[in-house]
């Protein structure tokens, strides 16, 4: 590093954090998770150690939690009130508090995989899991 550069080792913590969907603060998120992973082998050949690293496809996955109240809200407002047919850039942004960068990410053309309710005794409010596929990555725009 050069001496003007600075690093900073300070943390963003969930209440710097904004998920958004159709233009619209997820208010009632509760946890959102997303990666990107690339199938990888080993290319052998003669003798025993790899000779290079191989990489192949791509796949986007991840997940929101959210309150039953934004899963019915999404409902109503979707096509036939069929959330699993929505297509939607998933927007992350990390806002701290201290004035340090902000970092934001996007999630290109998501879908809902699966939509689970469900509640136990003594929860006071449903959480929603909704896990997403997305074609793309956009980090730190």
């Amino acid at each position: 590093m050069a001496g003007n550069e600075k690093f900073s080792s300070s943390q963003y913590s969930w209440a710097e954090v904004s998920v958004s969907m159709g233009g619209r603060i997820v208010t009632g998120c509760t946890n959102v998770e997303y990666t990107v992973k690339q199938t990888k082998s080993v290319l052998k050949g003669r003798g025993n150690e790899g000779h290079k690293i191989l990489r192949g496809d791509k796949e986007c996955e991840g997940k929101l939690i959210i309150w039953q109240s934004e899963l019915e809200a999404m409902t109503e407002d979707a096509k036939n009130k069929d959330i699993l047919a929505l297509n939607f850039d998933l927007v992350v942004s990390y806002v701290p508090e201290d004035g340090g960068q902000t970092v934001t990410d996007i999630l290109e053309s998501c879908e809902f995989t699966e939509v689970k309710k469900g509640m136990s005794q003594g929860d006071t409010n449903m959480l929603c899991e909704l896990p997403i596929i997305f074609l793309k990555l956009k980090p730190q725009q």
